[in-house]
């Protein structure tokens, strides 16, 4: 590998494993901050942590064409920059409706990063050099996740606003880090906009369509996510009563596990392009929601997310690898990527919330676990149907 795209390989792994720190923090504080701050329900809450996700999803959908024709780098920055703004904007206000905006405007600059990041990498690569660089971006951004949980706990026992603070300096920090290294390194300033890359380059499409199934589970699982991240903290405190940095704790064994999982998908091929490990994935993830409604110590949850981080981390890399194999338009098909991991997010948030409201979390879990079987069942009737009408 040359030297430039080394250096890049690192630089885009480091922001992503602290943008990905820092947002999953001020998620966590924000539940709090909601809570303590502005009194509002469960559901409540649950409506308000959607806005950004959203924004987001709203804003990947509108600026998918546009974007292409910017330089990632340029667009990552801005990103940075608009999202420490936003959090600035969040942690100020004493009014409600300006932190509705606030986290409007926080989903919109986000829907500038990931994307970006994810077809910046992926560029040019195939096979093992494409799973290589998605293992490095997937264990950089969970390891994120995996630790700021506990990270944010911790801040938040002191105040969601020092939560806030912490991430608005990490922000402006990353935007530095590449700032100065695409003055230094040319190989990082040189890249194209992905319109110039393939009015020059004319590369032809070679997509698989196991995509699409991989697509259903990341819907599925990152519903999961979301109810992991947003609703059972409020869970831990009105029911088991555990403290924040205790919640963060048992938040953290799911962490890990995605984290080596990530680690350990990018060694291995057998998965690649196998439909079965995509249903076996979403069937899995069912049975354990539906076993899980039947916890309620502190030791099974931590059980529940260490299995749940596996399972999330293979439907992850099975969407974001069979989404960007082969494409021609790989911005396009990450804001794809992004655009239903948005929709797992926003369910999990708003349907779990209503739910934990009425009735209780077990009750959430049981509705993950039947969806999640009814879109593997789903998928594997239309694949069977598709393979006979090949045939």
């Amino acid at each position: 590998m040359p030297k430039s795209d080394t250096i890049q390989f690192w630089v885009l792994n480091i922001a992503s494993f602290l943008s990905q720190l820092v947002i999953a923090m001020v998620n966590f504080a924000l539940v709090y901050h909601l809570r303590r701050f502005f009194g509002l329900r469960a559901d409540q809450i649950g409506m308000a942590a959607s806005i950004t996700p959203l924004s987001y999803l709203v804003f990947c959908l509108f600026g998918a064409r546009l974007t292409s024709y910017f330089r990632p780098r340029h667009l990552v920055e801005l990103s940075l920059l608009g999202m420490a703004f936003s959090i600035g904007l969040l942690a100020a206000t004493k009014n409600l409706g300006i932190a509705y905006l606030a986290l409007m405007l926080f989903g919109s600059f986000m829907s500038l990063l990931w994307p970006q990041i994810e077809a910046w990498f992926s560029r040019g690569k195939e096979g093992a050099a494409l799973n290589r660089v998605v293992n490095g971006f997937n264990v950089s951004w969970s390891l994120g996740v995996g630790i700021s949980s506990y990270i944010a706990g911790l801040l938040v026992e002191i105040s969601p606003i020092v939560a806030f603070i912490v991430a608005i300096a990490v922000f402006i920090a990353v935007y530095a880090m590449i700032a100065i290294a695409s003055a230094l390194v040319h190989g990082i300033r040189a890249v194209d906009s992905e319109q110039v890359l393939n009015r020059r380059e004319m590369p032809i499409d070679q997509s698989t369509p196991l995509r699409f199934y991989a697509w259903g589970g990341i819907i599925i699982l990152y519903s999961g996510m979301s109810i992991a991240l947003t609703i059972f903290p409020l869970y831990a405190q009105d029911v088991l009563r555990l403290s924040e940095s205790t919640t963060g704790l048992l938040l953290l064994f799911r962490g890990i596990s995605t984290c080596l999982s990530f680690y350990l998908l990018g060694k291995f091929h057998f998965w690649h392009f196998k439909r079965r490990w995509i249903f076996g994935v979403q069937i899995a993830f069912g049975l354990l929601c539906l076993l899980a409604t039947g916890f309620d110590t502190p030791a099974l949850y931590a059980l529940f997310f260490t299995l749940f981080g596996i399972l999330f981390a293979f439907a992850y890399t099975q969407s974001m690898f069979h989404g960007v194999s082969g494409s021609v338009h790989r911005s396009r098909r990450m804001i794809i990527h992004e655009v239903l991991l948005t929709v797992g997010t926003i369910l999990g948030a708003v349907g779990g919330g209503a739910i934990y409201e009425r009735l209780s979390f077990s009750s959430i879990l049981a509705v993950c676990g039947v969806v999640a079987l009814v879109v593997a069942i789903v998928g594997m009737g239309s694949a069977m149907i598709g393979g006979a009408r090949r045939a």
